[in-house]
């Protein structure tokens, strides 16, 4: 089993092309904002940079045309085509621009000067730029006066005609350059963003279907918990999904009852159910608790033990308003279990199912799961019910969870749609199986829904840092708002738990 785990997560690290571009589409819809910001970023820093340090640059031009006097055409041309191939030798040697220099008066040319030839043609362009505009003209007037005094040394006595000046220039292309720095700006920060976009595929490959979650695992797939926003409550940090409220999605409920007809096939003749995941955040303790909802519903005896000491979210699903001395006091000998258990009611009546919550948070979990206190605990609890859940702590990073495998009968494995890396998952699940632990299936939480999305649940923002690992987590994010139940659709829950309670399945069950 390890070994075809190992060969299944060597295969999910090859890259196929289609898939990566799949990948790569759905990533950045959802980062879409990170590469927008990016680029406005770093244009806004390029056009911060170029208003701050930009020198003005005045440009003065002149298209002229060279004669040799005495002179014919051809002369003329080959001239013209030598003064702009030796003009960067005669402004070089200082001969022009002593000249020049002398001319404005100053001790060197305040600007550059440079001369290109038409080819063909006897015209030649001579161009000169510098950070005033009367210096640029000044210092193009001074070539043309005496530049082919300086250039007869070398081709001979020529006459320059000026054909085309621009005069005095008045604009230093200040904005246009400032516009092309703010493009250059935009397209790096775009092209940053896109990078991250796609280091971010490489490196942080998830599952988000179930035809993904069967290729690269060898475990049964029980079912998808489809997309569920919850409404946020009024002064209230977490809002939990719990089936025994009327007004809770309907495709939740049916998808729900479904994974539980499944998994009551795969627990024939077993007892002690453990459900886990590879991460925090996945939602494991919310689908810990409505799979026993389920359960009772149809009529079994359920215990649902919180066993997830270091984050128990149990009471808080089942707002339990009283506290209660808990598994850890139990396991500690400060409490006995009967003061611990809670039965479950649902409009005042007993629904078969009782909790028993983890309590106060307790670091040394190796030490008091491991211990003897436990197995007895368990032991007890199987005499009182027909199943027990048992919502255990993470397995890809922790060890809690390896501690009860030898209490259990059966593993549920809980994998968050495109949330956990497949490295983790495949991690979490070989560490189960290492230990010996009986995985029946897994639940994709958080599937695709039915207009096509990906989303999370509402039940809570957690990460690492619950665990002590560091900020890890994933923000839930309100992607949509959910409606208020209607007086048709409260009429077809009560209808569901009637079908539940008379323990049809014909009637309870969606059609497989």
């Amino acid at each position: 089993m390890n070994e075809k785990i190992a060969n299944k997560s060597a295969e999910s690290e090859k890259i196929d092309v289609i898939s990566f571009v799949n990948d790569f589409f759905h990533r950045l819809k959802r980062m879409w904002i990170l590469v927008v910001v990016l680029t406005v970023v770093v244009a806004a820093l390029f056009y911060y940079r170029t208003t701050v340090s930009y020198s003005p640059t005045y440009v003065a031009e002149a298209t002229v045309s060279v004669e040799i006097v005495n002179g014919g055409t051809y002369a003329n041309k080959n001239t013209a085509e030598q003064m702009g191939l030796i003009f960067p030798y005669i402004l070089t040697s200082g001969a022009l621009s002593d000249v020049i220099a002398e001319d404005l008066g100053t001790n060197s040319v305040p600007g550059t000067i440079t001369v290109s030839s038409i080819k063909g043609t006897n015209l030649l362009t001579i161009t000169v730029s510098s950070w005033d505009a009367q210096y640029a003209y000044d210092i193009l007037q001074s070539v043309l006066n005496n530049y082919p005094e300086v250039a007869q040394f070398v081709v001979g006595q020529t006459e320059l005609t000026v054909i085309d000046e621009s005069g005095v220039p008045t604009d230093s292309g200040r904005q246009s350059v400032i516009r092309g720095s703010i493009k250059r700006g935009a397209a790096i920060g775009f092209a940053l963003g896109i990078l991250l976009v796609v280091l971010n595929v490489v490196s942080f490959r998830t599952i988000r279907s179930e035809s993904e979650l069967r290729a690269l695992l060898n475990i049964p797939c029980l079912g998808t918990l489809p997309f569920y926003q919850k409404k946020q409550r009024r002064n209230s940090a977490r809002t939990e999904i719990n089936i025994l409220n009327d007004g809770e999605n309907s495709d939740y409920v049916e998808a729900m009852r479904l994974i539980r007809t499944r998994l009551e096939r795969q627990m024939e003749g077993k007892q002690v159910l453990m459900v886990t995941s590879s991460i925090s955040g996945e939602g494991k303790s919310t689908v810990a608790a409505n799979l026993a909802i389920a359960m009772a519903r149809k009529g079994k005896r359920v215990v649902l033990v919180d066993c997830d000491l270091r984050n128990p979210t149990v009471s808080q699903i089942f707002e339990l308003k009283d506290k209660y001395p808990g598994l850890v006091s139990i396991l500690r000998g400060k409490s006995k279990l009967e003061e611990s258990l809670v039965p479950v009611t649902d409009h005042g009546n007993p629904i078969g199912l009782t909790l028993l919550p983890g309590g106060e948070r307790e670091p040394r979990l190796v030490e008091i799961l491991s211990s003897e206190n436990m197995k007895n605990v368990i032991d007890t609890l199987r005499s009182m019910a027909d199943v027990v859940i048992l919502d255990t702590p993470p397995s890809a990073m922790l060890v809690d969870a390896m501690m009860l495998v030898r209490h259990v009968d059966a593993v549920t494995y809980v994998i968050m749609s495109d949330f956990a890396r497949r490295r983790y998952i495949f991690e979490g699940v070989e560490e189960l199986t290492t230990a010996g632990a009986p995985i029946v299936g897994c639940i994709l939480n958080g599937g695709r829904t039915r207009g096509g999305r990906y989303g999370y649940y509402g039940y809570g923002k957690y990460g690492y840092g619950k665990y002590g690992y560091g900020s890890y987590g994933y923000s839930s994010k309100s992607y949509t708002s959910e409606k208020k139940a209607s007086s048709a659709k409260k009429a077809a829950a009560k209808a569901r738990k009637e079908a539940d309670q008379s323990g049809n399945p014909e009637q309870a069950e969606v059609g497989e």
